[in-house]
């Protein structure tokens, strides 16, 4: 792996930038880092340059002041993105993955920056805002990380990030996953929830997606199930411009990068494949 920093308005963030051929960037979800795609950047740096960014206070990223108490909007987290691509000098279009959080920061990328992205996938992600309770979870959830000084709130999500049997017979993955989540820490924790908890409800403008989409899911999940992907696979492809599909990953939950990593890895570079026409 190869560790890159940079500075987006006096902020440190930082990203792994690996292989050489066309980009794809994956975005990781919450609590989590980009090393939840460990696999898939091992896998496809053969054949593409993968960038795999630490969203701002993740990982070895930093926070700006204000931040925590504020919240990160999803907006801001894709301006990091952006911004991260123009430090990096890639100004062609690139195919960009998010993962459930990393998914609605997806979609603000290519709804504000369509230039920047030539294939977008949404991985275990949803296109609808909070409801009420939920939103109001997301803020509990918050004030209690920074009560505690620690992650350790977001453990409870544990076993709605993973299949069942992914936790009964692949129990490393859950481990892996809880040592990732351990990791961060409260303020991000807090400014991603309520961030989160504001964001846009983007159904209604995703008929304007000219791009390119594959939307992946676990057959498993319970946060964002298959058929919620299935609904705003159909708005996508209202636009009749781009080219939507879909892929189901067995023997997993919302965690498809991590449970199934051979298939979402064949998806993700089958895709891209067909994006840059290699």
């Amino acid at each position: 792996m190869a560790q890159r920093l940079f500075n987006v308005e006096g902020v440190r963030l930082a990203c792994e930038d690996v292989g050489s051929g066309p980009p794809i960037v994956l975005l990781h979800g919450f609590p989590l880092d980009h090393t939840m795609w460990n696999a898939q950047i091992a896998a496809l740096q053969s054949h593409f340059r993968v960038i795999a960014p630490d969203l701002r206070g993740f990982g070895d990223s930093h926070l700006a002041d204000g931040d925590a108490e504020n919240g990160v909007g999803m907006e801001r987290y894709a301006a990091d993105v952006i911004a991260l691509l123009d430090w990096l000098q890639i100004s062609e279009p690139v195919v960009l993955a998010g993962l459930s959080m990393g998914g609605y920061i997806g979609w603000q990328a290519v709804l504000r920056w369509p230039e920047r992205i030539r294939g977008l996938i949404p991985c275990d992600t949803r296109a609808a805002a909070d409801a009420d309770e939920p939103r109001a979870a997301r803020f509990k959830m918050a004030e209690a990380a920074m009560q505690a000084g620690n992650s350790s709130p977001a453990l409870v999500m544990i076993p709605r990030l993973l299949g069942a049997e992914t936790r009964e017979l692949r129990p490393e993955v859950e481990v892996a996953l809880r040592a990732m989540i351990e990791r961060q820490s409260a303020e991000t924790v807090a400014a991603a929830q309520r961030g989160m908890a504001r964001r846009e409800d983007v159904r209604g403008k995703l008929d304007a997606i000219t791009a390119d989409s594959l939307c992946i899911v676990g057959v498993e999940d319970v946060i964002s199930p298959p058929a919620e992907l299935h609904e705003f696979a159909q708005l996508l492809a209202k636009s009749g411009e781009d080219d939507v599909r879909i892929v189901e990953i067995e023997h997993a939950g919302h965690m498809t990068p991590m449970e199934n990593p051979a298939a979402v890895t064949a998806a993700i570079a089958a895709f891209a494949r067909q994006c840059y026409n290699l």
